[in-house]
């Protein structure tokens, strides 16, 4: 990922955010049952096709019924709601020798699906979007829906977004994958977004898989936000673990845990501007832990702990512009013979920390703070009981002792 984020068009993006409602079809009543679509494909296909003709609506799917699909849906051109209920579910069939496609796209010239009350599993694309992928200016709406174990050989292993909207509220995007099998993909194991805008509330991005970066969510020059969810146990063979941006990221009331990357940033690698507010990041692993930033990060109120890092920085590794403010950094390691930093590596740039501790966190050297280049202030800010001494070298952070 080699895109610059844009402020302004993000701030114009996050305005977008509220979807329109979708017109709803005369026909269409989630009060009868009798309403309900036949538990197959091809009447699910003719549905489709037929509310895309009327200008949009909703479609009642059947209860527990599978739709299992030997080709993908027709695109999403209208405002389309697929309504589903206990035990519903949309699949890509997997008998031998069913072909690769993506269960839907929502296209122009006004698409705009809304999922709910669903599973949607085993999508499989030769490029993006395994099981959704989202065209610009077009919409994604999720309503406690499951998308699960769907794969791109692309980017985003079930929804690529390129330019539009995706809104996840009581959902869970779990066990997907992005491979890098088309030579310019692997990003966004569960999630990845060109542009556009993500809105995760109350929703879980877990257990994902990414061959590059970003093993929940990867965001390339888009706009992403979570509020009350968790992104957890997600993979990157890459940066990012959790979360890779390359845009702006709003994390707030978020647990970032558990999470694994190869590369940098166990929780979260931000290379654009990010905001984490009353938020955990724990027990992330990496070569640099918790958050690696090389661009502008603003840290409040929150707590980063029990991260793990190989090479240094096993709660934050700041290579740009850091701010903390009211926060905890504790229990966090470096696991490397000379791997500096337990709790903060400022290897470039300015890191700010204010009314904040740091505290019990243990490394080769700085347990604490380890500052090689740029500038480390503390603003009534404790750092003590790291191991094996608070900072390092000696008298490179003013005002920390020991």
């Amino acid at each position: 990922m080699r895109f610059v984020a844009s402020a302004g068009g993000a701030v114009a993006l996050a305005l977008a955010v509220v979807p329109m409602t979708p017109v709803q079809a005369a026909s269409a009543n989630p009060g009868h049952e009798n309403n309900r679509i036949a538990c197959n494909a091809d009447a699910l296909t003719n549905a489709i096709t037929d509310t895309n003709g009327k200008g949009g609506g909703t479609i009642e799917l059947a209860r527990d019924c599978p739709y299992v699909l030997t080709s993908a849906l027709p695109d999403i051109t209208r405002p389309i709601t697929l309504h589903g209920g206990k035990g519903t579910s949309i699949e890509r069939s997997s008998a031998p020798g069913t072909p690769l496609f993506r269960i839907v796209e929502v296209a122009a010239p006004a698409g705009f699906l809304t999922l709910d009350d669903l599973t949607v599993r085993n999508g499989h694309v030769n490029g993006d979007g395994g099981a959704v992928l989202v065209g610009d200016g077009r919409t994604l709406l999720l309503k406690s829906v499951t998308l699960t174990r769907n794969r791109a050989e692309g980017n985003g292993g079930a929804v690529a977004n390129v330019g539009g909207r995706v809104i996840l509220r009581d959902s869970k995007v779990e066990k997907n994958a992005a491979d890098n099998v088309v030579g310019a993909g692997g990003d966004g194991g569960g999630i990845h977004t060109t542009g556009g805008v993500v809105s995760i509330d109350s929703s879980a991005v877990s257990g994902n898989r990414a061959a590059d970066d970003g093993g929940g969510v990867a965001s390339e020059s888009g706009y992403v936000t979570t509020a009350h969810s968790t992104v957890g146990k997600n993979e990157a063979e890459g940066d990012g673990g959790g979360i890779y941006n390359n845009g702006t990221a709003h994390i707030r009331f978020t647990s970032v845990t558990g999470n694994r990357a190869s590369g940098n940033g166990g929780g979260i690698r931000n290379a654009g501007t990010l905001v984490v507010g009353r938020s955990s990041i724990n027990k992330n692993t990496a070569a640099s832990g918790g958050i690696h930033n090389t661009g502008n990060a603003w840290i409040g109120h929150s707590v980063i702990k029990d991260n793990t890092a190989t090479t240094g920085g096993g709660g934050l590794w700041n290579n740009g512009e850091a701010t903390v403010e009211s926060s905890d950094i504790t229990g966090n390691e470096t696991t490397g013979a000379a791997a500096p930093g337990g709790g903060v590596l400022n290897s470039a740039g300015n890191t700010v920390l204010t009314d904040s501790t740091v505290t019990k966190n243990q490394a080769s050297n700085g347990g604490g703070i380890y500052e090689t280049a740029g500038d480390v202030t503390l603003n009534r800010t404790r750092v003590k009981d790291n191991d094996p001494n608070n900072c390092g070298p000696a008298n490179a952070v003013s005002g920390c002792v020991g």
